[in-house]
């Protein structure tokens, strides 16, 4: 009996104890559990990056590669790339992609050819190069999730045949810095019109998933490749 009054004074005492680290325990869940800057916002090192993914579709299997520097895509080529085996095709390109937020939007384009030069820039004739006929043309859209590790993205796509295209070869004679044409056949200005097949693939609907593989762009980091 002696016990009783000590246990009733304590009893105040250990309600206020658990009345406060009840009311500690609302005010940090109003912060919505992790720490502030890091839920629903992008990741410390940015969207920077490389980027690839995989693309599938009936009789389509792919790989779609880009990269982005300072915020916006990097320049250099070898990171912004995609190549689709379609139904026996092999199909080349660049890449042109956009990540606003968590959307991704981007568009694949035909092979890109440049006419032989001469070290001083200039063509000469007669040329002989090679441009393969077998392009292609698409797009796609997707989403990223920020909040990931990986900054992983998925999403859908066509891919469709390019077109036949003609393309010229203009060489041009200067004569005292000012241009003239020979209509007596003196061959001052030579025009050589070329064609380029168009694709034999058929349109084709794919989707793909992918992860950020480095958090530098492709060609211009000098770390290992590692995510962030």
């Amino acid at each position: 009996m002696k016990s009783q009054p000590k246990l009733v004074m304590k009893l105040p005492a250990i309600c206020t104890l658990a009345l406060l680290a009840a009311a500690s325990a609302s005010q940090a869940g109003s912060f919505g559990g992790p720490p502030p800057f890091t839920d629903l916002s992008p990741l410390q090192s940015g969207i920077d990056g490389s980027y690839q993914a995989t693309a599938r579709g009936t009789n389509l299997t792919g790989i779609i590669r880009f990269a982005y520097q300072n915020g916006v895509q990097s320049p250099v080529s070898s990171g912004n790339q995609y190549a689709f085996f379609v139904a026996g095709n092999v199909v080349t390109g660049g890449v042109a992609a956009s990540i606003t937020g968590k959307k991704l939007a981007g568009v694949l384009g035909g092979q890109d050819f440049s006419v032989p030069t001469n070290n001083g820039g200039n063509a000469q004739l007669p040329l002989v190069f090679i441009v393969q006929g077998n392009r292609a043309n698409g797009q796609f859209t997707g989403n990223m999730d920020l909040e990931d590790k990986l900054s992983a993205f998925n999403g859908k796509g066509n891919i469709s045949p390019a077109p036949a295209e003609t393309n010229t070869v203009v060489l041009v004679n200067t004569n005292s810095g000012s241009v003239f044409v020979d209509s007596g056949g003196g061959g001052t200005v030579i025009i050589d019109p070329f064609i380029i097949p168009g694709s034999s693939i058929v349109p084709t609907d794919f989707t793909f998933e992918g992860v950020r593989t480095s958090v530098f762009a492709q060609g211009t980091g000098t770390g290992a490749a590692t995510t962030n």
